[in-house]
């Protein structure tokens, strides 16, 4: 093959013209068929494909892709809780798999059987062909107004999966969850006093993280004068898909809904994905 600085020797002769058409009509009559046996050909199963694709959860966000413009345009593809972005443009390209393999979900396979070579196509995934029902322990609602003893005891085994700490008495600590400031009284064999110390009226970040400023949301504190904290989670219809935070556990959670009627959101631990009708707008580029 002649290098690209290198050109064809047909193109310095002179009175060649006759050649170079009849070259280019063998081309073209050759190019003209090569798309026409493609543009017959349809993936089926065993084939070696490559496809570039979009996938978005039920309420439009993205929650993966393989195009960088797609991954930079936050406007046009609004992104989910936890969609990655993987930081530059090469790491962006298309996905390669074998049809059939078993290494994408069922639901996707099935999806691009038939589709031919610049089709581009949408179809939804149910759990059941994708990644299965939510785990509905790891779901659970949260009460709004919430109220809090200012004295707690607790077990050392407690504290320690708590606080990530040993307790020490008379040690001030940080509430993991809300943000406020413990602190530890008598620590009597196993058992742990605790007294949480909010500032009476003061807006705290709950289940934030101290790396990543987008986990968490604010709640604002009083006390009812009866050794208790009332604490107001500033959460509404609008927190739903859109709030996320990080527990005392290091598990990562989701603002699944929220009933403002009701006084009480619910709460997900799975996996955005996990129990979703997943839709994804696939593009085929390469069948073999």
């Amino acid at each position: 093959m002649a290098s690209k600085s290198s050109k064809p020797g047909w193109l310095h002769r002179k009175g060649s013209l006759a050649a170079i058409v009849l070259v280019i009509i063998v081309v073209a009559s050759s190019v003209g068929a090569y798309v026409l046996l493609d543009d017959s050909k349809t993936v089926k199963s065993g084939d070696l494909i490559k496809v570039n694709y979009i996938g978005k959860l039920p309420n439009g966000q993205v929650f993966d892709t393989s195009m960088y413009s797609v991954a930079t345009d936050n406007t046009t593809y609004p992104k989910s809780l936890f969609f990655s972005y993987r930081g530059n443009e090469s790491s962006y390209y298309t996905l390669n798999f074998t049809v059939g393999g078993g290494y994408m979900i069922e639901g996707f396979e099935n999806g691009v059987m038939g589709m031919k070579v610049g089709e581009t196509k949408t179809f939804v995934v149910t759990p059941d062909e994708a990644y299965g029902n939510a785990n509905e322990s790891k779901v659970t609602t949260l009460n709004l107004t919430e109220t809090i003893p200012v004295y707690k005891d607790m077990t050392v085994d407690e504290f320690e999966s708590y606080y990530g700490d040993t307790p020490t008495q008379f040690t001030l600590y940080t509430d993991p969850n809300y943000g406020w400031t413990v602190y530890t009284g008598m620590v009597d064999g196993s058992t742990v006093r605790v007294q949480n110390m909010p500032d009476n009226g003061s807006t705290y970040r709950a289940y934030a993280s101290s790396s990543d400023p987008s986990y968490g949301w604010n709640v604002t504190v009083e006390y009812d004068g009866a050794g208790n904290i009332i604490v107001h989670h500033q959460l509404d219809a609008s927190s739903a898909m859109s709030v996320k935070g990080i527990d005392e556990s290091s598990t990562k959670f989701y603002v699944k809904s929220v009933d403002e009627a009701a006084g009480t959101a619910v709460l997900d631990r799975n996996n955005q994905i996990i129990g979703q009708n997943l839709t994804f707008t696939v593009t085929v580029v390469s069948i073999g």
